[in-house]
């Protein structure tokens, strides 16, 4: 499962050399499994009952057999990743992810990698930097016009997220 996700989103030759950490939780009455990253020495120093987020970075999750990445990870795939599915957003699309809003059609001014809708990507600004994850509502491609003001991906999560919640942060 893990070596297909991998594939998918381009980071299988990276993560080669790499530990990968699975853990497993509860949430909401469903088990969720985490998948943590780490340098092969880090993971021969894990205690017995230490926190993966201390030895390693949560770069996402198992969710019904298929990885999906965490907002780490997606950073990661971003830097690293061959091939991976994304789409790029002007500024006024930005702002607007970053707090939790979807994208419309007219505000995309690069995609790549898609295969259609229902598909898990990356949301990148016009630097290419991650700025959150994506599911798409519609198959985008080039026969829709620029125009088109129908959302045409929902915001999974955005980086944005934690500033918004920071207040329920015990500090």
């Amino acid at each position: 499962m893990l070596r297909r996700g991998f594939n998918r989103w381009g980071i299988f030759d990276y993560v080669l050399d790499k530990e990968i950490l699975l853990n497993e939780k509860e949430l909401n009455g469903s088990k969720i499994k985490e998948v943590y990253l780490t340098t092969r020495d880090n993971s021969k120093m894990i205690p017995e009952n230490a926190s993966l987020s201390h030895i390693g970075m949560l770069i996402g999750q198992l969710k019904r057999r298929n990885f999906v990445p965490s907002m780490a990870g997606a950073d990661l795939i971003a830097r690293v990743g061959v091939r991976f599915p994304f789409v790029a957003v002007n500024r006024t699309a930005e702002a607007l992810v970053l707090f939790g809003r979807d994208v419309m059609h007219g505000s995309i001014v690069d995609y790549g990698n898609l295969s259609g809708s229902n598909t898990i990507l990356i949301i990148l600004n016009e630097n290419r930097v991650p700025i959150g994850l994506g599911l798409t509502m519609v198959s985008i491609g080039k026969n829709i016009r620029k125009s088109d003001e129908r959302i045409v991906i929902k915001t999974i999560a955005d980086a944005g997220h934690y500033l918004r919640n920071e207040r329920l942060i015990d500090t």
